[in-house]
């Protein structure tokens, strides 16, 4: 669906995205992790070229997309964070941190209701559907406190 209206998109940098995703950390910061991904890009016919792309766009895809994948990925992933899944996760995440709810809040907020910048046409079109949901869940939040 996030792919209506773009052109060009290439599958395998799609599909590499996706599946590496939340993994930018480890393929950073994990040699080993680093290896075993990259013996297994190149069992599936991978070159140097691509495989050094491809990284470039997994460190790059959720603060500037500049690819359509990229685009896409990050389109998707902040769509998930804007629904009912993404507040309970962030509240989630709050707790574990020791966060209070006003605090949690003030950083969903902050960081994904004012900041996000969406980049497919289908995800600018969502997008103001999960800001407002999200805007209106969080201040009838307020008003329960």
């Amino acid at each position: 669906m996030l792919s209506d209206g773009l052109e060009g998109v290439r599958p395998h940098f799609l599909y590499f995205l996706t599946a590496f995703h939340g993994l930018w950390l480890f393929w950073r910061d994990d040699p080993g992790f680093r290896a075993r991904a990259i013996s297994f890009l190149q069992e599936l016919g991978w070159g140097e070229p691509e495989i050094e792309e491809a990284v470039v766009c997994l460190e790059r895809h959720l603060k500037a997309p500049q690819t359509v994948e990229e685009e896409m990925v990050h389109d998707a992933n902040y769509m998930e964070l804007l629904g009912a899944f993404g507040i309970a996760k962030a509240f989630t995440v709050g707790g574990s941190l020791g966060q209070t709810y006003e605090k949690t809040v003030e950083i969903f907020e902050n960081r994904y209701l004012n900041l996000v910048k969406f980049y497919t046409p289908v995800g600018k079109r969502m997008a103001g559907e999960g800001i407002s949901y999200a805007k209106t869940f969080l201040t009838r939040l307020k008003s329960e406190w």
